[in-house]
């Protein structure tokens, strides 16, 4: 008894000395805490009390530890209490592995086998063993996979029994280790859930971050087979010596990597806690936000993550042990305060992190043990009950006597009880436990903007189901209640299909062809639209677009059909005019049969409109409208041409005496009329020369500029389309090109007629003619910036067609309408007896004219 008080007295002064600079337990000899006095068998125990920070290059408290070693002498302290063990007393020796391999090495020797450590030793003769010193007969621990497995070598070859409480590595097995038991599921296990809870939400695209340790490169592994095989892309997969970055330069090139990832938002960062906690405030300098964490069972629980930029840690989801609370061992913690006489020699620590100091004694009235981060509790207490279970069995079948580590472990492993979480703890062949789960934590925000964990739900291996807890409510990144989306290979939303890019294992959903349809949701590939059927706006079904063109019912319909009737009844009536007066001199000096082809195709002409309205736009309708407007049009010019031409003949004729010998002696109205059946013989060769010329030229055209007909979609509503059709490639230079050779025509018909000017007024077609041939020209200048400054096909048509029956309105106006003014209201003028004096008193003036000439030459 006096030698634990040494013990202790040492330690706590050891503590009051250093605890305020830098802890030195680590460095130099290692604190101890035990109690052995009239112990019948010692449990060992070793839990990482410190670990070695990074960035402060000292050893720091490790919080959960401290718990650990609390759990240890609670569970004893209750075997003890209990006739258990028939009266017989368990004592313990408990030591800091501080995180550390070979410091774990050297205390579970001298735990377990009496060695104490070469620095210790006095003298060159001095004895590696002390058999004065109480063995332990089994030992709790380490907590660390890397730790436990150095630990489970040593062990092994000694045939002692070795628990560990947080160890999950898959290497930790009966086959390379037959002394090796665990209380907690190994990695292979967390993995599983882990691929469990991805699917329960959806996640289907997430990085993986493992430490190059033992207990990272397992861990990675097992994930990665396990996402692999149930088709879970991977975004960014690193193997990370985090210790072997002391700049972290490498470490913020995979943060980098991870912010690029704009689809993968849940990260897997499987590492023991410091170096968990030093990637995680890395990513708070880099700014890596709203990306949702999941936490490996070493920091799932951790209080450290509380100091983290809340946008870089809120909404971690933590997998941790089945979380349980035992009420006898939290009253014993909120019992250990400031104030109250404690075993542990480390206590004195937590309470000056707290600054909780005999100076200060008004921050410490609201402490307790209570406050630890309770985490793998149970499984400690676990540990140490299997142990009592393995020695009461041991001691009902064997010697007391004769208790020996190597025969202690057939009884441990086929312990069966039911634990402090109401759950069956046994072991397999394997020495893991056969029945257990995982708790899932939320780390989440309150009102005064303080982190804090929350167990939310629950994961057990027997129906790999994840329960959640129904009053509480899970929080993602940015304080979101809704899961995030990440993923790679989402399901398709109807109107797009999947598109594999790289791999097969991501998609990227991309709208379906024009010409084709996604009705449901999904990665099926889209269907064409057969007939006359396209895909709506949204492509998730074929619609029947209505075509657009010129309605008979539209106002621009009935405005061209209007304008085109009522002129047409004007030409027909000058046709049948023309017939009724044909004896007429009127008639016959405008020559009726030319007269009654221009009118015919002036009617033709006026047709247009008919041919474009209520038409759906061909490839025969766009060249028949050419060759139609080509053909009537070059008819009406033609013959006003020939008519001109005729005249100016006449005029030739009569004017400049070059009368044949033959006709010399013959009356001059007899010379006139000869002159006029001559060139009457030749009035129709030109017409048709000129009309087929310019039916040639539009095939010509056709074959060497080809048509085309395009289209043009308005979509007013997702399923009301409308459609129009038009007339592309080299529609409109063809068109210009016909209209061309018809002005062309024109000009020369006008120059013709200016020439002619002066025959008789009364019958002299020349003057109207060229105001015709002006109005006519005048027309088509101003169609070309009127047509190529319309918006669409439909008002060009309509442009076109408006300004033809303006030209050809006008040219039969100019033309006609003198004529038949002059039929129905000059009727007294229209005889032969006044024609004929008026034809000869122009045939006398011209002929005394060049006769005068003739003399004065």
């Amino acid at each position: 008894m006096t030698s634990s008080y040494i013990n202790f007295a040492f330690a706590f002064v050891l503590l009051l000395t250093t605890t305020k600079t830098e802890y030195l337990g680590c460095k130099n000899q290692h604190i101890e805490l035990n109690d052995v006095e009239n112990a019948s068998v010692i449990i060992g125990g070793l839990f990482p009390v410190h670990y070695w920070h990074q960035k402060y290059q000292k050893y720091v408290l490790n919080k959960p530890g401290l718990l650990w070693v609390e759990a240890m002498i609670f569970a004893i302290d209750e075997i003890n209490k209990s006739s258990f063990l028939q009266n017989k007393k368990v004592g313990y020796r408990i030591h800091d592995s501080c995180n550390n391999i070979s410091i774990a090495i050297e205390s579970a020797l001298e735990i377990t086998q009496g060695f104490t450590p070469y620095k210790a030793m006095v003298g060159k003769d001095a004895c590696q063993c002390n058999s004065l010193i109480k063995r332990a007969i089994a030992l709790v621990g380490d907590a660390a996979s890397d730790t436990s497995v150095n630990v489970a070598a040593i062990l092994s070859s000694t045939g002692t029994t070795q628990i560990s409480y947080s160890a999950t590595s898959t290497d930790l097995n009966a086959n390379l280790y037959p002394t090796f038991l665990r209380t907690i599921l190994p990695d292979n296990f967390q993995a599983v859930m882990i691929a469990d809870l991805l699917l329960h939400n959806n996640w289907t695209y997430v990085s993986i971050i493992a430490c190059d340790d033992d207990y990272g490169r397992v861990g990675f592994s097992e994930l990665l087979s396990r996402l692999q095989a149930i088709g879970v892309c991977i975004a960014v997969k690193e193997i990370y010596d985090i210790k072997g970055d002391p700049n972290t330069y490498q470490m913020k090139l995979i943060i980098k990597k991870l912010i690029k990832e704009k689809k993968a938002n849940i990260i897997v960062l499987w590492c023991q806690r410091p170096e968990a906690l030093r990637f995680l405030k890395t990513a708070e300098l880099l700014d890596l936000y709203n990306k949702t964490w999941i936490a490996t069972e070493t920091y799932g629980f951790s209080n450290e993550i509380y100091d983290i930029n809340p946008n870089v840690v809120k909404g971690m989801l933590g997998i941790i042990p089945l979380q349980v609370s035992f009420k006898p061992f939290e009253t014993r913690l909120k019992s250990i305060t400031p104030n109250s006489v404690y075993k542990n020699p480390w206590i004195q620590e937590y309470w000056q992190e707290l600054n909780c100091t005999i100076n200060n004694e008004a921050n410490c009235s609201n402490f307790s043990l209570n406050d630890l981060p309770k985490s793998k509790y149970a499984e400690v207490i676990h540990a140490v009950q299997s142990i009592a279970m393995g020695l009461r069995s041991f001691i009902e079948v064997e010697s007391p006597l004769t208790m020996k580590p190597q025969k202690l472990l057939s009884y441990i492993k086929n312990v069966s009880f039911i634990g402090i979480n109401n759950l069956s703890i046994s072991y397999d062949e394997q020495g893991n436990p056969r029945t257990a789960g995982y708790s899932i934590t939320n780390l989440k925000q309150n009102d005064n903007k303080k982190l804090f964990w929350e167990v939310v739900a629950s994961w057990d291996y027997s129906s790999r189901k994840i329960k959640l807890i129904s009053d509480k409510q899970i929080i993602y990144s940015g304080g979101s209640a809704i899961s995030p989306f990440s993923s790679c290979k989402e399901k398709c939303k109807p109107g797009y299909f999947a598109l594999s890019f790289e791999s097969s294992c991501c998609w990227e959903c991309v709208r379906c062809a024009n010409d084709s349809i996604q009705p449901i949701f999904g990665q099926g590939n889209c269907s064409s639209c057969t007939g006359n059927k396209i895909p709506n706006m949204m492509r998730t079904k074929c619609v029947i677009p209505k075509q657009i063109y010129i309605m008979a019912d539209s106002k621009e319909g009935v405005c061209l059909i209007l304008f085109s009737a009522i002129v047409l009844l004007l030409a027909f009536f000058s046709a049948g005019s023309f017939l009724k007066y044909k004896e007429t001199p009127i008639v016959k000096a405008s020559n009726i049969n030319l007269s009654l082809m221009q009118l015919l195709s002036i009617m033709f002409t006026l047709m247009l409109p008919f041919f474009c309205i209520q038409k759906v736009t061909t490839k025969s309708i766009c060249s028949g409208q050419l060759t139609y407007f080509a053909c009537f049009n070059s008819i009406t010019v033609s013959v006003t041409f020939i008519k001109a031409d005729r005249l100016l003949r006449i005029f030739n004729c009569s004017k400049s005496g070059h009368l044949p010998g033959r006709l010399r002696n013959t009356t001059i109205v007899q010379t006139y009329s000869q002159c006029f059946l001559v060139l009457i013989a030749k009035q129709f060769l030109p017409v048709a020369v000129l009309t087929f010329t310019s039916i040639v030229l539009c095939i010509a055209f056709f074959f060497s500029f080809p048509i085309e007909v395009s289209s043009e979609l308005t979509i007013l509503k997702d399923d009301d389309i409308k459609i129009e059709y038009f007339c592309g490639g080299y529609y409109d230079i063809i068109l210009f090109s016909v209209i061309a050779y018809v002005v062309l025509i024109a000009s020369i018909c006008g120059v013709y007629a200016f020439k002619a000017r002066n025959m008789p007024a009364t019958h002299n077609e020349a003057q109207l003619t060229c105001l015709a041939m002006f109005l006519f020209m005048l027309s088509w200048l101003l169609f070309i910036p009127t047509y190529m400054s319309a918006d669409d096909y439909k008002q060009k048509l309509i442009v076109w067609c408006f300004m033809s029956n303006t030209s050809t309105s006008c040219f039969f106006l100019a033309m006609y309408s003198p004529k038949l003014y002059f039929i129905y209201f000059k009727a007294d003028e229209n005889t032969n007896a006044r024609f004929r004096a008026k034809i000869t008193q122009f045939i006398f003036t011209n002929l005394k004219i060049d006769t005068e000439t003739d003399l004065a030459d």
